[in-house]
């Protein structure tokens, strides 16, 4: 049989079909221009983005258990939440029709235990809130209550107007060596037919966010009360550079009064927080002499709250010297880190 030559024209056409094939098979070819991933997030196979939305600085609220609904009240009951600050880089997916909101759900958890990140909170349906009250995953956490004005408000809608009950949602952190990346997944089944002339009814969709915490020196910077309150809800405790003393000495400065001022407002708005108090300083001198020096510091800093009018009985003084440094106390920019004050959450414990 004779043997057929490609043409340069096979070869092209050949070229272009297996472009558009993979292209199918990424979801890439429907993405709106100019649109992409975040790194450290997959999306499911065959998604297309249609809606994408960039910010070099700005907020992400994470929730961090279900959220419930007072009826008698009218109003959602006090809940566990986050609130982030960074670049923030936001997705809205439209997912293939055979991927139901429970199976992608459970992709993206599998995802970013895989990817490293820890899951804070997730659950669907009325595992995270009360079915039936305004979407409060959308409104309370997301924040979006636009009516479709702008175009991010038209790719807000359907998450705004959704079933909650079969509706699921993931909030996540990943630790990486530039800082933390906290990230949100809101995942809802489409009930407006042919919305944005692009999606269609009973598809499933995703809104995910992926925000990168800019590091932050926090030496002599004034840390806010619901800042403080961020760090104590997600690690348990905050370190404090704001509380400066004199050398050798636990007389607090006055440039201290305003970070003062910002752990009073976090302890009177905080009605069940009881904090240790702990005074941190750096490897000079003798362990014993630091450990007096830094029980000193932590029961002026107790005091000081007390004529804040804290209660005593929710404060506890704690010195720990140098025994827990966060910095090498080798070199001058360590021991600096290392001479804090920290508030740690008492919780459960008994002092």
């Amino acid at each position: 049989m004779r043997s057929i030559t490609p043409t340069h024209a096979n070869i092209s056409f050949s070229f272009s079909l297996m472009l558009l094939i993979w292209c199918l098979n990424t979801g890439l070819s429907a993405d709106v221009a100019g649109a992409s991933d975040h790194p450290l997030l997959k999306r499911i196979s065959g998604s297309e983005i249609f809606f994408q939305s960039k910010a070099d600085y700005d907020r992400l609220k994470l929730a961090l258990g279900k959220i419930e609904w007072n009826a008698a009240e009218m109003a959602v009951k006090p809940y566990e939440s986050l609130t982030v600050e960074g670049s923030r880089l936001t997705n809205y997916y439209l997912l293939p029709e055979s991927i139901s909101v429970f199976e992608a759900y459970r992709n993206y958890e599998q995802e970013l235990r895989d990817s490293g990140f820890e899951i804070l909170f997730s659950g669907h349906g009325d595992e995270v809130e009360t079915p039936s009250y305004n979407n409060q995953i959308a409104r309370e956490i997301l924040k979006m209550t636009g009516v479709y004005n702008t175009p991010e408000e038209k790719a807000q809608w359907p998450f705004q107007h959704t079933d909650e009950k079969v509706a699921s949602y993931i909030s996540a952190r990943k630790t990486t060596d530039s800082g933390d990346v906290f990230t949100s997944i809101y995942i809802v089944p489409n009930q407006h037919d042919n919305w944005m002339k692009r999606l269609p009814i009973g598809r499933t969709l995703v809104r995910a966010d992926v925000c990168e915490v800019k590091p932050r020196e926090q030496r002599m910077e004034l840390v806010t009360s619901e800042q403080m309150q961020n760090e104590i809800t997600l690690n348990g405790r905050v370190a404090l550079y704001g509380i400066q003393f004199d050398f050798n000495s636990a007389a607090i400065k006055p440039e201290s009064n305003e970070t003062l001022d910002e752990i009073a407002k976090l302890l009177s708005t905080q009605t069940n927080l009881k904090i240790l108090v702990v005074g941190h300083t750096d490897a000079i001198g003798g362990f014993e002499f630091n450990k007096n020096l830094s029980t000193q510091r932590a029961e002026a800093v107790k005091n000081a709250l007390i004529s804040r009018k804290i209660d005593a009985s929710r404060l506890f003084p704690v010195g720990v010297s140098f025994a827990a440094p966060i910095a090498s106390n080798s070199t001058e920019d360590g021991r600096a880190k290392n001479r804090r004050v920290e508030l740690v959450d008492l919780a459960q414990g008994k002092f």
